[in-house]
C-alpha cells in the first residue's frame, strides 16, 4: 500500500540567489543572528570535576596526616585545570584513586565519562586529558545516619 500526500496549493519555493553562508553542523540560519557563547575555563573546569567525582574508584578519604604534609590539599576531591582554545579544550587532572582499585582502568573510564560530560555539556571538543594519580586512599565509609525511608 502506498501513500500520497496531498498536493499543497502554495507554490514551490523560488530559489535564493544570495550567496550561501557556511556556518556549523546544526545551525540555522538565525544562529548568526543570536550571537556567539563562550565557555569560560573555571565552567569547564567544574563540569569535569564534578564527571570525576561520579566515577567509580575516583575519590575517597585521606588521611588527616596527609593534608597536613601537603600530599593531598583537596581532601581527596578531584582537582582540574582547563585550558578552553576556540572550540576545544584542554583538561589537566589529579585525581586519587581508592584502593584496591586498578589504576589505569579507573584513569580510562574516568577520562571517557569527563570527556562524554564536557563535550554534551559545553559543545567544545575535548582535544585531550591528562590525569595524575596523586593519592591512594581508603573508600569512603558509609553514612552512619539513619534512613528516614
Amino acid at each position: 500500500m502506498t501513500a500520497t500526500a496531498p498536493e499543497s496549493s502554495a507554490a514551490p519555493p523560488e530559489p535564493d540567489d544570495s550567496p550561501t553562508r557556511v556556518l556549523e553542523p546544526g545551525a540555522g540560519p538565525e544562529a548568526e543572528r543570536r550571537g556567539r557563547l563562550d565557555v569560560a575555563d573555571q565552567v569547564v573546569e567544574k563540569i569535569a570535576a564534578a564527571a570525576l567525582a561520579e566515577t567509580d574508584g575516583v575519590g575517597g578519604a585521606s588521611g588527616t596526616v596527609d593534608r597536613m604534609l601537603g600530599r593531598d590539599e583537596a581532601g581527596g576531591r578531584p582537582r582540574v585545570t582547563a585550558t578552553v582554545s576556540g572550540r576545544s579544550v584542554r583538561l589537566d587532572a589529579r585525581i586519587s584513586v581508592t584502593y584496591p582499585s586498578p589504576v589505569a582502568a579507573t584513569c580510562d573510564r574516568a577520562r571517557a565519562h569527563v570527556v562524554r560530560q564536557v563535550e554534551s555539556l559545553t559543545g567544545l571538543g575535548v582535544a585531550r586529558v591528562d590525569i595524575e594519580v596523586s593519592a591512594l586512599t581508603h573508600p569512603r565509609p558509609a553514612s552512619a545516619g539513619r534512613d528516614l525511608a
